[in-house]
């Protein structure tokens, strides 16, 4: 590591893109599904923005109903509550390789698409 790395190598700042992209929650356990959105994503997690309480270290599946289309495990890491909202931390957890590079050419693409437009 360089004394110019300001990250400190902390791979959650590598690669987060500030994308709005709907998603279905389901607890399997609960049978219970609700709608939230991703406020952003990155190859190893996304915060996203819910109206339900959702407990840290709960497993959820999460599918985003546009591109990239995904369909991934995550779980809560952290929580913080905005009058009737939540914003929450998901990391991903057993995802395949197949979606994992899905995820990263999406995140690609969209970072190409961004810094060509400006």
């Amino acid at each position: 590591m360089t004394d110019d790395d300001s990250t400190g190598g902390d791979k959650r700042f590598d690669l987060r893109l500030r994308k709005y992209i709907d998603i279905i929650v389901e607890d399997a356990l609960s049978a219970m599904l609700f709608r939230g959105a991703i406020a952003d994503l990155s190859p190893t997690g996304m915060r996203v923005l819910v109206d339900q309480y959702l407990p840290k270290g709960t497993k959820y599946t999460f599918t985003m109903k546009r591109n990239p289309f995904l369909r991934l495990r995550g779980e809560v890491r952290w929580i913080k509550s905005f009058e009737k909202d939540f914003q929450i931390g998901v990391q991903f957890v057993d995802v395949n390789e197949e979606d994992r590079k899905r995820l990263q050419n999406f995140l690609d693409l969209e970072r190409v698409r961004l810094t060509s437009s400006g």
